[in-house]
């Protein structure tokens, strides 16, 4: 009699757009042991014998939805047993001995092995995601490809389902991208696979411009504190290229600091990101007394005494005083007389003033111009009179 064989059929994945169904394992009829088949070796193309037969292409007809699987008995004919037993019935492929699954228990081989995975499914997603820790999306805050990559690894760390993705990816925008999340929404829907969400999310928000980019590579130290500016640059590095390597973002950190500040940071010494926070941090009071002695200096140097500024002698001489000359800003008069108070700018430049000049003189030519015209008429007239 020919011996009886369980397989387990998978629809998944290949690509974003392409959907294989797999057979992952196999378990002879009156035994505990699974075997499974590697990840290499578990499409149609490996095993053209199985999902040749009749059984198989009718359960394959039905699997058309990803994640969806069933558990297939089968009767291993002599085709199948050369290529699934060897001479003595344990069970191999083309040669070689299949690996067994480690702490797969089910009893019965055609009920689906039920996990906490699988059960977690039917929870609100809102009580499973509670301890994921990610900030907002809000399409201007974070780089785009950054926050997807954070968000799929806390799912991954809550063992989180990629089928319920989208669903979390719902709770973590706001703003415009939950306005792109709606819309998305509308027009497909979450049966979609996640790869469908993340390409359309990329494509929304992803950079396209240099502007965020140059900023993060030139960003430099100023004033305030050294710690401050390193994590800030840091962060800026994350988000402008997740790719670029720890060292590269520890170069772009020192090379923004003061000259004197990245004079006491040496090479050598920098064999992490953290080792070069603690060196950072080690250099703050260096800025901090800096800082106090420009104050110090200013200070010394310029004293305000009511309206008069005391100015160093460096002759050794007495402090002289001068006053200083105060501009007191008043509203322009013209903007004023034409019902536009409070308008503070230089009265010679008004638009208003300038206008007005231009429309008296332009009054003025006209005048000048009827008034001649009206004296040939008149000595015209007087003219005729006489003769």
């Amino acid at each position: 009699m020919s011996p009886r064989a369980t397989f387990h059929f998978l629809v998944d994945a290949l690509d974003a757009k392409t959907t294989v169904v797999r057979v992952l394992t196999i378990q002879l009829e009156g035994e505990d042991t699974v075997f499974q088949f590697p990840r290499e070796q578990q499409l149609k193309e490996h095993h053209p014998a199985l999902f040749g037969t009749t059984i198989v292409k009718n359960v394959i007809k039905g699997l058309k939805i990803r994640r969806k699987f069933r558990n297939i008995r089968i009767t291993l004919a002599d085709e199948l047993q050369q290529e699934y037993l060897d001479k003595e019935g344990n069970v191999c492929f083309h040669d070689q001995y299949l690996d067994e699954v480690q702490g797969y228990v089910n009893p019965n081989p055609t009920a689906p092995q039920i996990s906490r995975t699988n059960l977690d499914t039917n929870k609100p997603i809102h009580s499973v995601v509670k301890n994921l820790i990610l900030e907002k999306f809000n399409g201007k805050n974070q780089n785009a490809k950054t926050f997807l990559s954070i968000l799929v690894k806390e799912c991954e760390r809550l063992n989180i389902e990629s089928s319920r993705y989208s669903e979390v990816l719902r709770l973590f925008v706001e703003g415009l991208a939950l306005d792109w999340y709606l819309t998305f929404l509308k027009i497909k829907s979450l049966s979609y696979e996640w790869e469908f969400w993340q390409n359309s999310f990329l494509d929304t928000f992803s950079e396209v411009g240099w502007t965020e980019i140059k900023y993060a590579y030139t960003f430099r130290y100023l004033n305030g504190s050294l710690l401050d500016y390193a994590l800030k640059k840091l962060n800026l590095l994350i988000d402008a290229d997740p790719e670029l390597t720890a060292n590269s973002q520890m170069n772009f950190i020192v090379l923004g600091l003061p000259t004197d500040v990245r004079l006491r940071i040496y090479k050598c010494d920098l064999l992490s990101r953290d080792a070069l926070m603690s060196r950072i941090r080690q250099l703050e009071p260096l800025v901090v007394n800096n800082d106090k002695k420009m104050n110090s200096s200013r200070n010394d140097r310029f004293n305000v005494v009511g309206n008069s500024e005391r100015v160093e002698n460096t002759s050794g001489g007495e402090l002289k005083y001068k006053k200083l000359n105060r501009q007191v800003l008043k509203p322009c008069s013209h903007c004023a007389v034409k019902g536009f108070p409070n308008r503070f700018h230089p009265e010679n430049t008004c638009r208003n003033f300038i206008n007005n000049t231009k429309r008296n003189y332009k009054n003025d030519m006209i005048k000048s111009v009827n008034n001649t015209e009206l004296e040939d008429s008149i000595s015209s007239s007087d003219e005729a009179k006489h003769e």
